[in-house]
């Protein structure tokens, strides 16, 4: 069950980053490098929200990736400050990353290829 409510999330947060994509290229108002601070805000709240949901079922891995994801989002605050010349690129290819990595995650999980491991005591 929470798979299925980790993959709708997931999908409301592409359709999200779609819609202010084109609100950036509808609207006349509002620059790229604003449009690009709101999805990644979006962003954070579902990567946060999907960690807490499935981060007992998925591997450690998925949950390692994530959480430099989330790390990665931040920083990107700080790029936006120090260098926005390269605010928007390094913004794209994190938002593809992490898309890519979900869906990618989200189908290995439906085949059962994507299990975490029981932990085993250490015996002396």
């Amino acid at each position: 069950m929470k798979e299925k409510i980790n993959f709708t999330l997931h999908s409301i947060s592409l359709i999200l980053i779609l819609g202010l994509l084109a609100w950036y290229f509808v609207g006349t108002g509002i620059t790229a490098a604003t449009a690009f601070t709101y999805m990644i805000m979006v962003l954070i709240v579902v990567e946060i929200t999907s960690l807490a949901l499935i981060s007992s079922t998925y591997p450690e891995s998925h949950t390692s990736f994530k959480i430099g994801i989330i790390a990665a989002l931040f920083i990107l605050f700080g790029i936006k400050t120090m260098m926005p010349s390269f605010f928007i690129p390094i913004s794209v290819t994190l938002i593809t990353i992490n898309f890519l990595y979900n869906f990618y995650s989200n189908n290995k999980r439906r085949k059962g290829a994507f299990k975490r491991r029981k932990n085993k005591t250490a015996r002396f």
